[in-house]
């Protein structure tokens, strides 16, 4: 029996009548058989797979038969602009079997909101951080609202998963759970990952449903790979609009800087030119998607906003200056491409340097070989715990000490901590006036009502922090985007402009107390800085296939021939050293060069083994480890390598314990601050290394293979 044909009759005669479909897909057909059997399961399908309509139509089937009043399922976006894409389909869908949908997120009005907890419909889209705002807020009777609550879909999981923002939607699923008369599904949409059975899990959470993995086979299909080098300024510019002429295309770019300074000159070349990043209005993303779905030849300069399922209609071409970090990151971009009928899927790489090069063949001969990135989930997160505690304070105004171990305690990112450590921290919060015990009942105490409380505890809605950024306005008063006050001042000592949304500006007045920067157009500027919490790290994965490129003779079929003379250039100068063993150590009386290419986790890991063990400094890059001293004795170097290389050295917690006190001070959330001194430095240590690559290569190292 097919899904379909276990679908409602309602929803099976709009199919064939008003789609004018006439069977679904694999995927469709997989997940509707796992979901209409009750299951929570994670489907895992390509860009423009169908993995929205695998997931949505069992769930109209089972709100047709099982029919309740209010809202009956949740479908969870990372972004608005990804809610704002999908809002008009999956109306479409619930619409034609007389269902009804609603979007709930920030640029929704208050009224339009009220009236839907009037008489709340059956489905409604959102974020992680409007669904806390609906549990935190007194004028949302969440017990009402949720109580049939049966299905949750969350869109894009695997790029939740992977962050802060997956592990607050999974806390506040369990608390939502509270309020529900039943275990609702979970259902996770993913893109291909390394290992759906950890992100399954990591969804799960307290369900005691079954689950499934939906994966059909995928089809094997052509694609276009090309990789142009730019050795001389100016040069890649150039490429990008003999590449982009009269087509529809997306550029890539791994950093805001880099897409504007790109925008910025190919507007001045004629090209038709749209910018999207992260720091634009949401008024300008959206201005630039609607204009490129109408068929518009351009070119959207973008960053990892365009990543995720935004439906921009048809592509030609997928343009990427340098190289994403990740093989994942590369599917999806090129994904982008190829669904029309005789077109095929591509990337052109345009490739500044011998770094980026490398990496872009280790990149491109990964995903030939079916690798993929696992997402790493953590399952202590003791600064989500701190901001989850403090939002039950919002929500509930006073509970038992133990409520938030009862309500938190089987979240996926929580399930490391023990019973006892839980309590132990909820005591930690009551000493330092976090939480107020009064006997009785643990509410918030004044020391988190001065540090959260401003704008009506704004803070406590999401897990993400912001720099302090201001608004630029221009003469229309459109908000166009946004820079941060860091650059503003360096801009004001010199008077200059700068660039936004691909566009000069002049700073024609500040308002200080608002935030904000009036500007006019002008015929140049400066590209703006905004700051970055990413290390630029790669994974073991990516830096070994880096260091085996260099060292076999392969041929590779997509370069040309530029590309293969300046590879053989590359082999012709590190082949031999490369290859003589898996990890080869140079050394003379200025110090120890250790060409380990296992990548900056890893690198960084070794890099603190070593102060611990030497105590010596290192520099860790993603290639090697580099020791600069003459006073190092080659015996003590390899001795403590010895060390780091047996069996279970890594395992030992005390060396993690010593190894967190080395981190740098770094503010990786805005609760961190709030944890107790050792669990700050984890939290550090937890993002820079990666113990289980680090054991990984040292098994490798030790075998020599």
């Amino acid at each position: 029996m097919t899904a379909f044909s276990r679908f409602d009759p309602r929803l099976q005669e709009k199919i064939v009548n008003n789609l004018g479909w006439t069977s679904l897909r694999p995927v469709q057909d997989l997940a509707g058989q796992a979901i209409l059997d009750g299951k929570n399961c994670v489907v895992l399908a390509p860009t423009a797979g169908g993995k929205t309509e695998a997931s949505i139509f069992p769930v109209i089937s089972g709100c047709l038969t099982d029919a309740k009043d209010g809202l009956r399922a949740l479908y969870i976006c990372p972004t608005r602009a990804l809610i704002n894409n999908q809002e008009e389909r999956l109306a479409r869908y619930a619409e034609m079997v007389g269902l009804g949908s609603f979007k709930w997120h920030g640029d929704v009005t208050p009224s339009q909101k009220k009236a839907f907890l009037k008489d709340p419909c059956e489905i409604v889209l959102t974020t992680p951080e409007s669904l806390e705002v609906m549990l935190d807020s007194g004028s949302v009777p969440t017990a009402k609202i949720f109580e049939n609550l049966r299905y949750v879909i969350v869109d894009e999981i695997h790029a939740l998963a992977a962050c802060d923002r997956g592990n607050h939607l999974v806390c506040v699923l369990e608390r939502i759970r509270a309020y529900t008369k039943e275990d609702f599904q979970r259902i996770g949409l993913s893109a291909t990952v390394g290992n759906p059975g950890d992100i399954m899990h990591w969804l799960q959470g307290s369900s005691a449903r079954e689950t499934a993995l939906v994966d059909p086979p995928k089809k094997v299909s052509k694609k276009d790979i090309l990789i142009y080098l730019s050795e001389e300024d100016g040069e890649l510019e150039d490429q990008v609009v003999t590449a982009a002429h009269g087509l529809k295309s997306l550029l890539f770019c791994e950093s805001r800087r880099l897409a504007e300074s790109i925008a910025g000159r190919l507007k001045k070349s004629g090209e038709p030119v749209f910018v999207h990043h992260s720091s634009l209005s949401r008024e300008e993303r959206e201005f630039s998607e609607l204009q490129f779905s109408r068929g518009t030849e351009a070119c959207i300069v973008c960053t990892s906003t365009m990543e995720l399922g935004i439906d921009v209609g048809d592509l030609d071409k997928v343009l990427q200056v340098n190289t994403p970090h990740t093989v994942s990151s590369f599917l999806q971009r090129m994904g982008r491409t190829g669904r029309r009928d005789g077109t095929v899927s591509n990337t052109t790489f345009f490739i500044a340097d011998e770094k980026y090069f490398l990496q872009t063949l280790a990149i491109i001969e990964l995903a030939r070989s079916g690798f993929v990135e696992s997402v790493k989930t953590g399952d202590a997160a003791w600064h989500l715990l701190l901001h989850q505690i403090m939002a039950l304070c919002l929500e509930r105004g006073g509970f038992d000490k133990d409520e938030p171990r009862r309500l938190l305690g089987k979240a996926s990112c929580f399930s490391g901590i023990s019973p006892e450590r839980f309590d132990r921290f909820v005591q930690f919060l009551i000493s330092k006036e976090l939480l107020h015990d009064d006997g009785r009942t643990v509410s918030m105490g004044l020391a988190a009502e001065k540090a959260f409380g401003r704008r009506n505890f704004m803070e406590l809605y999401s897990v993400f922090s912001t720099p302090q950024e201001f608004e630029v306005i221009g003469v229309s008063g459109d908000v166009i985007g946004s820079i941060e006050w860091s650059f503003l001042e360096k801009l004001l000592e010199s008077d200059a402009s700068f660039y936004l949304a691909g566009q000069a500006w002049t700073v024609e007045r500040i308002e200080w107390k608002k935030k904000a920067v009036f500007v006019v157009r002008a015929p140049a500027g400066k590209i703006p800085k905004w700051g970055s919490m990413s290390p630029g790290f790669l994974g073991y994965d990516v830096c070994r296939k880096m260091r085996d490129i260099l060292v076999s003779n392969e041929e590779y079929p997509y370069l040309r021939t530029d590309t293969r003379s300046y590879l053989a250039a590359l082999r012709a100068d590190k082949q031999e050293y490369l290859a003589s063993s898996f990890a080869p150590i140079a050394h003379d009386h200025k110090g120890i060069l250790w060409h380990t290419y296992a990548g900056g986790y890893v690198n960084s890991s070794i890099r603190y083994a070593l102060k611990i063990e030497l105590g010596i400094d290192a520099q860790a890059t993603n290639e090697y480890v580099k020791i600069s001293s003459e006073t190092l004795q080659w015996n003590d170097f390899t001795a403590a390598v010895e060390r780091m290389s047996a069996p279970g050295y890594w395992d030992n917690p005390e060396l993690y314990r010593k190894m967190t006190t080395l981190m740098p001070n770094y503010r990786l959330s805005k609760f961190q601050g709030y944890l107790p001194d050792e669990l700050q430095l984890k939290l550090v240590a937890d993002t820079l290394l990666d113990i289980e690559a680090v054991k990984r290569f040292f098994d490798a190292y030790r075998y020599g293979a």
